[in-house]
């Protein structure tokens, strides 16, 4: 059986000159540790772990909050006339969506037609297209509008878009931009 009679000092300070006393970032992001001798060991690219680790946390976070339905949600009503209705949304779906719509007749848009209980700060796009004819009036009923109007463009083939905005109490709408082509 081995006897242990203690450690000498020349040992404990060998041992102790190699404990790690600090820590600091370098500018290229890299953690160096300082042992209690002095010397320094490059523990690699530090901002590379932790970034990854915060951006999984990140990713997961946001997808627990916002399903994968949410960013870029594109639907296509294709060609319409008379009441535009959007059964493909939800409370979720709708956040950021773009409605794609090509107005062959007058259409007529009812607030009701959203779901009854969106987030505030909820936003969302129709891309308003013209046919060939033009002239297509887009009627909005329940919505609150800037100056009270939406003036559309009624040229043939223009492409409007209109931005819609849950305030938590009302639907705003507004032009994001007109007679694209």
């Amino acid at each position: 059986m081995a006897e242990f009679t203690g450690i000498s000092a020349d040992k404990a300070d060998a041992i102790l000159g190699m404990s790690i006393v600090s820590g600091t970032i370098n500018e290229s992001g890299h953690l160096i540790l300082t042992r209690g001798n002095g010397s320094t060991i490059d523990a690699g690219d530090f901002s590379t772990i932790v970034g990854d680790i915060l951006g999984e946390q990140v990713e997961t976070k946001v997808a627990e909050t916002l399903p994968d339905a949410v960013a870029g949600t594109i639907i296509n009503k294709g060609n319409v006339t008379g009441a535009l209705t959007i059964p493909e949304f939800n409370n979720d779906n709708i956040i950021n969506a773009m409605v794609k719509v090509t107005a062959t007749g007058n259409i007529t848009f009812v607030n009701t037609a959203l779901p009854s209980s969106p987030k505030p700060n909820t936003q969302w796009v129709l891309r308003f297209n013209q046919d060939a004819t033009g002239g297509r009036t887009f009627t909005l009923t329940g919505f609150k509008r800037s100056m009270g109007i939406l003036p559309i463009t009624a040229t043939p083939n223009a492409v409007d878009l209109i931005v819609f905005l849950y305030d938590g109490t009302d639907w705003l709408v507004g032009l994001m931009g007109v007679d694209f082509k």
